[in-house]
Protein backbone atom coordinates (compact mmCIF):
# COMPACT_ATOMS: atom_id res chain seq x y z
CA UNK A 1 0.00 0.00 0.00
CA UNK A 2 3.24 2.50 1.21
CA UNK A 3 4.58 1.38 -2.52
CA UNK A 4 1.54 2.55 -4.32
CA UNK A 5 0.89 5.38 -2.36
CA UNK A 6 4.90 6.67 -3.63
CA UNK A 7 4.27 5.51 -6.69
CA UNK A 8 1.02 8.15 -6.81
CA UNK A 9 3.44 10.80 -5.37
CA UNK A 10 6.08 10.17 -7.67
CA UNK A 11 3.84 10.58 -11.16
CA UNK A 12 2.17 13.73 -8.98
CA UNK A 13 5.79 15.21 -8.93
CA UNK A 14 6.84 14.21 -12.60
CA UNK A 15 3.39 15.20 -13.90
CA UNK A 16 3.52 19.08 -11.93
CA UNK A 17 7.51 19.30 -12.90
CA UNK A 18 6.10 18.71 -16.43
CA UNK A 19 3.35 21.37 -16.40
CA UNK A 20 5.71 23.83 -15.26
CA UNK A 21 8.44 22.78 -17.98
CA UNK A 22 5.19 23.70 -20.34
CA UNK A 23 4.47 26.69 -18.80
CA UNK A 24 8.26 27.61 -19.07
CA UNK A 25 8.32 26.60 -22.46
CA UNK A 26 5.04 28.85 -22.97
CA UNK A 27 6.28 31.68 -21.86
CA UNK A 28 8.97 32.24 -24.63
CA UNK A 29 12.26 31.02 -22.13
CA UNK A 30 15.41 28.63 -23.99
CA UNK A 31 18.01 27.16 -22.49
CA UNK A 32 21.67 28.28 -23.78
CA UNK A 33 25.39 29.63 -22.45
CA UNK A 34 27.80 32.48 -23.33
CA UNK A 35 29.91 31.55 -26.39
CA UNK A 36 33.14 34.16 -27.39
CA UNK A 37 35.25 34.40 -30.07
CA UNK A 38 38.60 34.45 -30.24
CA UNK A 39 40.95 37.21 -31.45
CA UNK A 40 44.89 36.05 -32.16
CA UNK A 41 47.15 38.78 -32.61
CA UNK A 42 50.33 37.99 -34.45
CA UNK A 43 52.43 40.26 -36.30
CA UNK A 44 53.45 39.77 -40.20
CA UNK A 45 57.07 40.05 -39.23
CA UNK A 46 59.63 37.36 -37.53
CA UNK A 47 61.36 38.82 -34.79
CA UNK A 48 62.02 37.86 -31.10
CA UNK A 49 59.82 38.62 -28.37
CA UNK A 50 61.52 41.66 -26.76
CA UNK A 51 58.16 42.84 -24.33
CA UNK A 52 55.28 41.50 -23.69
CA UNK A 53 53.10 44.03 -22.42
CA UNK A 54 50.42 41.83 -20.85
CA UNK A 55 49.46 38.58 -18.87
CA UNK A 56 46.98 36.40 -19.02
CA UNK A 57 43.54 37.72 -17.77
CA UNK A 58 43.95 41.47 -17.99
CA UNK A 59 41.57 43.91 -19.46
CA UNK A 60 42.79 46.09 -22.40
CA UNK A 61 41.43 48.75 -23.85
CA UNK A 62 41.26 49.38 -27.89
CA UNK A 63 44.90 50.78 -29.03
CA UNK A 64 47.11 48.94 -25.98
CA UNK A 65 50.21 47.36 -26.76
CA UNK A 66 50.39 43.49 -26.26
CA UNK A 67 53.87 42.76 -27.58
CA UNK A 68 57.30 43.82 -29.07
CA UNK A 69 59.42 42.23 -31.26
CA UNK A 70 63.11 43.00 -31.33
CA UNK A 71 62.88 45.93 -33.93
CA UNK A 72 66.56 46.32 -34.50
CA UNK A 73 66.94 44.63 -38.28
CA UNK A 74 64.12 46.88 -39.25
CA UNK A 75 65.37 50.26 -38.01
CA UNK A 76 68.85 49.68 -39.36
CA UNK A 77 67.15 49.14 -42.83
CA UNK A 78 64.88 52.05 -42.76
CA UNK A 79 67.19 54.01 -41.79
CA UNK A 80 69.75 53.46 -44.91
CA UNK A 81 66.39 53.70 -46.69
CA UNK A 82 66.23 57.40 -45.75
CA UNK A 83 69.27 58.56 -46.89
CA UNK A 84 68.45 57.08 -50.24
CA UNK A 85 65.51 59.30 -49.89
CA UNK A 86 67.15 62.67 -49.09
CA UNK A 87 69.79 61.53 -51.76
CA UNK A 88 66.99 61.00 -54.65
CA UNK A 89 65.39 64.65 -53.39
CA UNK A 90 68.78 66.46 -53.43
CA UNK A 91 68.79 65.42 -57.14
CA UNK A 92 65.60 66.44 -58.45
CA UNK A 93 66.33 69.74 -56.47
CA UNK A 94 69.54 70.27 -58.51
CA UNK A 95 68.55 69.24 -61.64
CA UNK A 96 64.99 72.01 -61.14
CA UNK A 97 66.98 74.89 -60.19
CA UNK A 98 69.47 75.45 -63.20
CA UNK A 99 73.09 76.13 -62.42
CA UNK A 100 74.22 77.60 -58.96
CA UNK A 101 73.83 81.60 -58.73
CA UNK A 102 78.23 81.96 -59.14
CA UNK A 103 77.74 80.27 -62.19
CA UNK A 104 74.66 82.76 -63.68
CA UNK A 105 76.61 85.52 -62.50
CA UNK A 106 80.06 84.49 -64.50
CA UNK A 107 77.62 84.02 -67.41
CA UNK A 108 75.41 87.85 -66.98
CA UNK A 109 79.65 89.35 -66.99
CA UNK A 110 80.43 87.47 -70.19
CA UNK A 111 77.26 88.58 -72.06
CA UNK A 112 78.01 91.93 -70.92
CA UNK A 113 81.44 92.22 -72.58
CA UNK A 114 80.23 91.03 -75.75
CA UNK A 115 78.00 93.48 -75.69
CA UNK A 116 80.27 96.24 -74.83
CA UNK A 117 82.21 94.76 -77.95
CA UNK A 118 79.61 94.40 -80.15
CA UNK A 119 78.59 97.90 -79.36
CA UNK A 120 82.16 99.68 -80.36
CA UNK A 121 81.96 96.71 -83.58
CA UNK A 122 79.11 99.06 -84.25
CA UNK A 123 80.23 102.22 -84.01
CA UNK A 124 83.25 101.80 -85.78
CA UNK A 125 81.88 100.44 -88.72
CA UNK A 126 79.21 103.21 -89.14
CA UNK A 127 82.61 105.49 -88.81
CA UNK A 128 84.24 103.83 -91.52
CA UNK A 129 81.12 104.18 -93.60
CA UNK A 130 81.32 107.93 -93.73
CA UNK A 131 85.15 108.09 -94.38
CA UNK A 132 84.06 105.73 -97.10
CA UNK A 133 82.21 108.16 -98.91
CA UNK A 134 85.63 110.43 -98.76
CA UNK A 135 87.56 107.68 -99.64
CA UNK A 136 89.36 107.77 -96.37
CA UNK A 137 89.28 104.55 -96.12
CA UNK A 138 89.20 101.71 -99.02
CA UNK A 139 86.07 99.27 -98.95
CA UNK A 140 87.89 96.21 -97.96
CA UNK A 141 88.25 98.05 -94.70
CA UNK A 142 84.46 98.65 -93.91
CA UNK A 143 84.12 94.96 -95.14
CA UNK A 144 86.12 93.75 -92.57
CA UNK A 145 84.41 96.27 -90.06
CA UNK A 146 81.26 94.90 -90.67
CA UNK A 147 82.17 91.16 -90.26
CA UNK A 148 83.25 91.82 -87.01
CA UNK A 149 79.80 93.19 -86.44
CA UNK A 150 78.39 90.07 -87.56
CA UNK A 151 80.56 88.03 -85.55
CA UNK A 152 80.51 90.13 -82.39
CA UNK A 153 76.68 89.97 -82.58
CA UNK A 154 76.19 86.12 -83.16
CA UNK A 155 78.58 85.82 -79.66
CA UNK A 156 76.21 88.16 -77.70
CA UNK A 157 73.23 85.82 -79.26
CA UNK A 158 75.06 82.82 -77.94
CA UNK A 159 75.97 84.82 -74.69
CA UNK A 160 72.06 85.22 -74.00
CA UNK A 161 70.97 81.29 -74.91
CA UNK A 162 73.55 80.06 -72.52
CA UNK A 163 72.21 82.28 -69.67
CA UNK A 164 68.22 81.40 -70.40
CA UNK A 165 69.38 77.91 -70.32
CA UNK A 166 70.98 78.33 -67.35
CA UNK A 167 68.50 79.65 -65.41
CA UNK A 168 66.34 76.69 -67.00
CA UNK A 169 66.34 73.35 -64.74
CA UNK A 170 68.05 70.41 -66.67
CA UNK A 171 66.48 68.65 -69.53
CA UNK A 172 62.31 67.62 -68.98
CA UNK A 173 63.36 63.86 -69.21
CA UNK A 174 66.18 63.82 -66.97
CA UNK A 175 63.58 65.61 -64.40
CA UNK A 176 60.96 62.96 -64.98
CA UNK A 177 63.88 60.02 -64.35
CA UNK A 178 64.88 61.70 -60.89
CA UNK A 179 61.23 62.25 -59.68
CA UNK A 180 60.50 58.42 -60.49
CA UNK A 181 63.43 57.55 -58.79
CA UNK A 182 62.43 59.70 -55.45
CA UNK A 183 58.83 58.21 -55.83
CA UNK A 184 60.91 54.78 -55.87
CA UNK A 185 62.65 55.57 -52.88
CA UNK A 186 59.77 56.99 -50.74
CA UNK A 187 57.51 53.73 -51.66
CA UNK A 188 60.65 51.47 -50.49
CA UNK A 189 60.98 53.76 -46.91
CA UNK A 190 57.14 53.66 -46.52
CA UNK A 191 57.27 49.75 -47.07
CA UNK A 192 60.09 49.69 -44.66
CA UNK A 193 58.46 51.90 -42.03
CA UNK A 194 55.20 49.74 -42.04
CA UNK A 195 57.45 46.46 -41.50
CA UNK A 196 59.14 48.47 -38.53
CA UNK A 197 55.87 49.24 -37.10
CA UNK A 198 54.57 45.47 -37.49
CA UNK A 199 57.18 44.83 -34.43
CA UNK A 200 54.54 46.38 -32.38
CA UNK A 201 51.45 44.84 -31.88
CA UNK A 202 48.12 46.62 -30.06
CA UNK A 203 44.91 45.57 -29.42
CA UNK A 204 42.16 45.45 -31.99
CA UNK A 205 39.46 45.68 -29.66
CA UNK A 206 38.45 46.13 -25.61
CA UNK A 207 38.89 42.87 -24.22
CA UNK A 208 40.21 40.13 -21.92
CA UNK A 209 43.38 39.14 -22.43
CA UNK A 210 42.97 34.93 -22.77
CA UNK A 211 46.70 33.68 -22.95
CA UNK A 212 49.77 34.36 -24.13
CA UNK A 213 51.59 32.39 -26.06
CA UNK A 214 55.30 33.11 -26.52
CA UNK A 215 58.04 33.82 -23.43
CA UNK A 216 60.23 37.19 -23.93
CA UNK A 217 63.12 35.80 -25.60
CA UNK A 218 61.73 33.43 -27.84
CA UNK A 219 61.06 34.06 -31.64
CA UNK A 220 57.89 34.09 -33.67
CA UNK A 221 57.33 33.30 -36.92
CA UNK A 222 55.71 35.68 -39.16
CA UNK A 223 52.21 35.18 -38.73
CA UNK A 224 52.14 33.43 -35.39
CA UNK A 225 49.99 34.20 -32.62
CA UNK A 226 51.41 35.85 -29.75
CA UNK A 227 47.99 37.07 -27.50
CA UNK A 228 44.60 35.51 -27.62
CA UNK A 229 42.29 38.45 -27.19
CA UNK A 230 38.75 38.16 -26.08
CA UNK A 231 36.95 41.28 -27.25
CA UNK A 232 33.53 41.91 -25.78
CA UNK A 233 31.94 42.58 -28.42
CA UNK A 234 32.64 39.16 -29.92
CA UNK A 235 31.26 38.05 -26.05
CA UNK A 236 27.20 36.69 -27.14
CA UNK A 237 24.59 34.39 -25.81
CA UNK A 238 23.36 31.44 -27.93
CA UNK A 239 20.10 29.87 -27.63
CA UNK A 240 17.88 27.30 -29.55
CA UNK A 241 14.36 28.29 -30.54
CA UNK A 242 11.55 25.55 -31.22
CA UNK A 243 10.86 25.74 -34.73
CA UNK A 244 7.34 25.73 -34.02
CA UNK A 245 8.52 29.19 -32.32
CA UNK A 246 10.95 30.62 -34.65
CA UNK A 247 8.76 32.90 -35.86
CA UNK A 248 8.26 34.96 -32.44
CA UNK A 249 11.99 36.66 -33.25
CA UNK A 250 13.55 39.22 -34.43
CA UNK A 251 16.30 40.86 -35.55
CA UNK A 252 17.18 43.51 -33.07
CA UNK A 253 14.64 41.63 -30.83
CA UNK A 254 15.48 42.91 -26.96
CA UNK A 255 15.99 39.83 -25.02
CA UNK A 256 16.41 39.46 -20.89
CA UNK A 257 19.39 36.68 -20.52
CA UNK A 258 19.69 35.59 -16.73
CA UNK A 259 22.67 33.85 -15.21
CA UNK A 260 23.73 32.21 -11.75
CA UNK A 261 24.92 34.84 -9.54
CA UNK A 262 23.94 37.81 -11.57
CA UNK A 263 21.15 40.18 -12.00
CA UNK A 264 19.11 39.77 -15.39
CA UNK A 265 20.77 41.81 -18.05
CA UNK A 266 19.33 42.66 -21.69
CA UNK A 267 20.81 41.62 -25.15
CA UNK A 268 19.67 42.38 -28.52
CA UNK A 269 19.04 39.32 -31.15
CA UNK A 270 21.94 39.54 -33.66
CA UNK A 271 21.63 36.32 -35.73
CA UNK A 272 18.56 34.15 -36.48
CA UNK A 273 19.82 30.94 -38.34
CA UNK A 274 18.34 29.61 -41.85
CA UNK A 275 18.78 26.46 -41.15
CA UNK A 276 16.80 23.82 -38.55
CA UNK A 277 19.00 21.48 -36.70
CA UNK A 278 18.20 18.81 -33.88
CA UNK A 279 18.52 19.96 -30.24
CA UNK A 280 22.28 20.07 -29.06
CA UNK A 281 22.74 17.31 -26.66
CA UNK A 282 24.46 20.31 -24.25
CA UNK A 283 21.15 22.14 -23.57
CA UNK A 284 18.90 19.08 -24.07
CA UNK A 285 16.70 18.29 -21.01
CA UNK A 286 13.08 17.16 -20.12
CA UNK A 287 12.09 20.48 -19.85
CA UNK A 288 13.78 21.59 -23.54
CA UNK A 289 12.78 17.93 -25.21
CA UNK A 290 12.63 19.50 -28.98
CA UNK A 291 13.19 17.89 -31.91
CA UNK A 292 14.03 20.71 -34.04
CA UNK A 293 15.61 24.25 -33.25
CA UNK A 294 16.82 26.83 -34.95
CA UNK A 295 20.63 28.40 -33.68
CA UNK A 296 19.25 32.52 -32.43
CA UNK A 297 22.31 34.95 -30.86
CA UNK A 298 21.91 38.03 -28.88
CA UNK A 299 25.21 40.36 -28.52
CA UNK A 300 25.29 42.34 -25.12
CA UNK A 301 26.28 46.02 -24.51
CA UNK A 302 29.82 45.64 -24.24
CA UNK A 303 29.42 47.48 -20.90
CA UNK A 304 27.44 44.34 -19.27
CA UNK A 305 29.60 41.83 -21.46
CA UNK A 306 32.79 42.80 -19.49
CA UNK A 307 31.20 40.95 -16.16
CA UNK A 308 30.38 37.70 -18.13
CA UNK A 309 32.37 34.44 -18.74
CA UNK A 310 32.53 32.59 -21.81
CA UNK A 311 30.58 29.02 -21.26
CA UNK A 312 28.12 30.03 -18.27
CA UNK A 313 24.77 28.31 -18.83
CA UNK A 314 22.19 31.21 -19.85
CA UNK A 315 18.47 31.22 -19.58
CA UNK A 316 17.40 33.93 -22.31
CA UNK A 317 13.68 34.95 -22.21
CA UNK A 318 11.90 36.87 -24.92
CA UNK A 319 10.13 38.46 -22.18
CA UNK A 320 11.53 41.62 -20.19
Amino acid sequence: MKSLQRGWLVALFLALLAGCNDQKHKDGVYQGYLEGRFLSVASPQEGQLQELKVRRGDWVEAGAPLFILDPKPEVDELRQQVQRVTSAQAKVDDLRKGLRDTELAALENQLKADQAVLAQANLDWQRNQKLLADKYVSENDVDRLRGLVDQHTAEVARDTNQLDTGKLGSREDQIKQAVADLATAEAERDQLQWELDQKTQLAPQAGFVQDTLFRVGERAEPGQAVVMLLPVAELRARFYVPETEINRVKLGQEVTVRLDGLAPVKAHVSFVSTEVEFTPPVIYSESQNYKYVFLVEADFDPAVAKGLHVGQPAEVSLQP
